[in-house]
């Protein structure tokens, strides 16, 4: 009777030791291998978008795994009359995973839709009250601002191929950014009364805080942003506001997922972003580098990244930046990439499309 509760004991141990300790293995490790497919997948339609290739991607929805446990273990003894008494104890155990992983192409009309269709403003205000750098934001949400002045409204375009378009739009972000280092830029809805009856406000970035302005000046501002559309965010920099030395009135109009991939991709050769200083009425800006998320394309594969993806003989990696401040803006930028696909890709449920199931 001891000799079968010892056993039991020893086989309750043996199995105890064994399961845990596997399973969260295996949770930490298929949670870093899809985060590692996601974030290749975008550095593989970056890249595909530098040579002009369709962008696509692949969506891992569902990963079923069986773990088996085995424990064994026996107690045995000799007694003698002429030698000691001898006990001996045998104990064997084994695992075994049996994952099986479930890939569906990431296709159809909503899919295109949501990869076509601009950003909603409301994206970007939830993105900027994370903490993230409008001049990040900007430069990678908005294909460009609208300049209201005299005649018709301008567009300073966010492309490098239009060299004073694109230095305009990027005096007037850093501009932005700067207001934000000195906690002075509100980005929320604007009210068409200080009591917040309009249920359908919309989101306006000013240097004023829009509960303190007159009320026939908000509701004016109230109406100008009514009659955008829902991918136009509406600024007005005034002049009794802090940074009003350079005020300006338009409105950010922000691309779509597909649009952004293609303006990083073509970055890297064709399209290259060039320095660009503030506005001396701006002051200092705590960041400004030249590009927008540098994207690295080496021959081999580089030794000092986690996160790598192939596309014709080259290998595409984030970049270090010349400095540390630099390679933190990589990151935060990348990480603004990965949010807005999580945002806009992966939403999208699979429908009746081709599913390939991997039993490992």
């Amino acid at each position: 009777m001891a000799e079968r509760t010892i056993g039991a004991l020893l086989l309750g141990v043996l199995g105890g030791c064994l399961s845990p300790p596997a399973m969260h293995r295996a949770v930490l490790e298929y949670d870093r291998t899809v985060n590692r497919v996601e974030t290749e997948l975008l550095l593989l339609n970056i890249a595909r978008a530098r040579h002009h290739h369709p962008i696509h991607f692949t969506a891992i929805s569902g990963i079923a795994a069986t773990f088996e446990f085995r424990a064994s273990g026996g107690i045995g003894g000799e007694l003698g009359h002429d030698s000691p008494d001898v006990l001996s104890l045998s104990l064997a155990g084994s695992a075994s995973e049996n994952p099986t992983v479930s890939i569906v192409p990431v296709q159809g009309e909503e899919f295109t839709k949501r990869l076509l269709t601009p950003l909603d403003e409301t994206r970007f205000e939830f993105l900027f009250h994370q903490g993230v750098d409008p001049a990040i934001l900007l430069r990678l949400m908005a294909r460009g601002l609208l300049v209201e002045g005299e005649g018709e409204p301008a567009l300073a375009l966010n492309d490098p191929d239009r060299p004073d378009a694109y230095t305009e739009f990027r005096r007037r972000v850093l501009h932005l950014s700067r207001l934000d280092a000195v906690q002075s830029l509100h980005v929320g809805p604007i009210e068409a009364s200080a009591g917040g009856e309009n249920g359908g406000s919309r989101i306006a970035i000013t240097n004023v805080d829009p509960g303190r302005l007159p009320p026939e000046e908000r509701r004016r501002l109230a109406a100008r942003a009514a009659g955008m559309p829902r991918n136009q965010v509406l600024v007005e920099i005034r002049p009794e506001g802090t940074g009003g030395d350079l005020p300006f009135r338009g409105a950010f109009v922000l691309r779509n997922f597909k649009a952004i991939l293609t303006f990083l991709g073509r970055s890297i050769a064709d399209r290259p972003e060039f320095p660009v200083d503030p506005d001396p009425r701006t002051g200092p800006v705590p960041r400004n580098p030249a590009r927008t998320l540098e994207i690295r394309e080496t021959r081999g594969r580089p030794g000092d990244t986690v996160f790598a993806a192939e596309e014709r003989g080259f290998w595409y990696s984030i970049g270090d930046g010349a400095s540390a401040a630099e390679a933190e803006w990589n990151r935060e930028g990348f990480d603004l990439l990965y949010q807005l696909y999580q945002l806009t890709v992966t939403e999208v449920k699979a429908g009746p499309l081709p599913m390939i199931t991997i039993a490992k």
